[in-house]
């Protein structure tokens, strides 16, 4: 369980300082990028019975898992939901870890949590690694409500 709440957040990477972005190029593939507060980089959480959706403030389009769940697939923004499980990390209470439910599979900066512009953004397997790790910022910038 975690101390998120129904709100619009800027997801930063606690390895790389990285944002978690909606990439321009195609707006469906996640990528890192460094924080700007645009809204392709504005998340808002949406709880419901069975965990989070997360969507993306510029598109409406949710964060999801491109295919199965497995090591090294893709997260991407699509128009379906898609459910989350948010649970804070046991090393870092102040992050967040971001989960497939029912796997062990969460979100993860690649390679080890890069913080090159455009770093892939997917699924792997649980690890005491930071890259695995979220802070959900509100308020960095005058367009979050």
């Amino acid at each position: 369980m975690s101390s998120i709440e129904e709100a619009r957040y800027v997801l930063i990477n606690a390895k790389s300082g990285t944002a978690l972005d909606l990439s321009g190029e195609d707006n469906r593939s996640i990528i890192g990028y460094p924080r700007h507060g645009e809204e392709n980089q504005q998340w808002e959480t949406i709880r419901t019975d069975a965990g989070w959706h997360i969507r993306n403030v510029a598109h409406d389009t949710y964060l999801a898992v491109d295919g199965v769940a497995r090591d090294d697939a893709r997260v991407i923004a699509r128009e379906e939901p898609f459910i989350w499980h948010l649970w804070d990390d046991e090393e870092n209470p102040a992050a967040i870890r971001i989960c497939v439910p029912d796997t062990q599979h969460n979100i993860d900066l690649t390679n080890y949590g890069d913080s090159e512009p455009g770093t892939p953004v997917a699924i792997w397997g649980r690890w005491n690694a930071v890259n695995q790790t979220w802070f959900f910022e509100r308020g960095m910038s005058s367009l979050l409500r």
